[in-house]
């Protein structure tokens, strides 16, 4: 099915007039780069005196006192002045763990698109293929990242989506996008017969030191043989407030039919406050405080269908050894009023732990 899909976005691509004639002016100007990543860590769970993984809802550093690489990736891109088409591999714990429903050739590609220009402006863009996701403001990338571990709301939505992106880029204050996806972080179509899933997007950029985004997501989602309808509303707004401070503030809000055809529907939602302070170009330190709740376990099954309803605080440093090479240290405690965290004596109501991780990028 992956391979069908791969064909039919690349006869899309390749034979349609607009961008036969634009591969053939500029066929002469593409040009190759080469990118990669990788990163290390090392996890101390202070309720695990185990080695293995830690807790089911975690997909990056999910691995106790044993050093892993969470990812490790090679990137490819051809681009031209109208075109650009990239494939990313990857590999490493995150890739085991958040792409275990997929299939095993898929779940090591990272990226496979195509993106090209529409008009002579370059204001408007049609992206196919496997692509980043259009929710949230962490990536799997953690050098984007303003922490070292991600934050429940990003580790509970998509990092990827498969389909066609169609944006529109006015001018450097505005951009919007419109989706058509597989599902909810699907490189393969969804196998029942489904509402195909849709996106929306829109950021406003008013000067350079302020930014706001809205993103929508709604589809079919598979519950066994059934499927129930998802809404899902991400905002966020990032603020350098001088050139020491920085704030990101962020609200997840979702909804999803209690059963098929139902008229109610269940709700989760998680609020995020993330600050951070340059000390210097070396040395930075970030402050997060996050709250998720998941009271019916739509997003995190939990045994016993307890709810999910869990506070958290992170403290993480940052120190650039060299502009492309970052070392992290983060201490971080998620609290639940109920037993929801694993441990070595059973089910408690913390986690707490110490991530250290290098990055390299190039």
């Amino acid at each position: 099915m992956f391979v069908k899909k791969a064909t039919l976005l690349l006869v899309f691509g390749l034979f349609s007039s607009k961008l036969n004639a634009q591969v053939a002016n500029d066929i002469h100007k593409f040009k190759w780069t080469v990118s990669g990543y990788t990163e290390a860590f090392f996890v101390t769970d202070f309720n695990q005196t185990q080695k293995g993984e830690r807790q089911t809802f975690y997909y990056n550093y999910n691995r106790n006192k044993q050093l892993h690489f969470n990812q490790s990736s090679l990137k490819f891109n051809i681009s031209s002045p109208k075109i650009a088409m990239n494939l990313a591999l990857h590999a490493g714990t995150y890739v085991q763990d958040n792409y275990a429903k997929e299939s095993n050739f898929a779940k090591h590609i990272l990226e496979a698109n195509i993106n090209v220009a529409l008009n002579n402006k370059k204001t408007i863009y049609l992206t196919a293929g496997i692509i980043p996701s259009h929710i949230g403001f962490e990536s799997s990338v953690a050098f984007d990242n303003w922490n070292l571990t991600r934050s429940l709301l990003a580790e509970q939505s998509p990092y990827y989506e498969t389909g066609f992106k169609f944006t529109y880029k006015p001018n450097e204050k505005y951009e919007f996008a419109t989706l058509f996806l597989n599902g909810w972080q699907k490189i393969n179509p969804l196998k029942f017969k489904a509402i195909r899933s849709f996106g929306t997007q829109f950021k406003y950029i008013p000067n350079a030191n302020i930014n706001f985004n809205w993103s929508l997501y709604a589809g079919s989602e598979s519950r066994g043989a059934a499927s129930d309808f998802r809404i899902f509303n991400n905002f966020y707004s990032q603020l350098i407030w001088n050139k020491r401070w920085r704030i990101l503030a962020g609200f997840d809000f979702g909804m999803q039919q209690k059963y098929q055809q139902a008229n109610e529907y269940y709700f989760w939602y998680s609020p995020i406050f993330i600050t951070q302070f340059s000390f210097n170009d070396k040395l930075k330190a970030a402050l997060r405080f996050e709250h998720y709740q998941d009271k019916n376990n739509i997003i995190v099954a939990m045994p016993s269908n307890a709810a999910f309803v869990v506070n958290g605080l992170s403290f993480n440093t940052d120190y650039f050894i060299t502009p492309t090479l970052l070392l992290r240290m983060e201490l971080r405690g998620l609290y639940s009023s109920s037993n929801t965290f694993q441990s070595d004596v059973g089910s408690i109501k913390n986690n707490r732990f110490f991530a250290t991780s290098l990055a390299y990028k190039f």
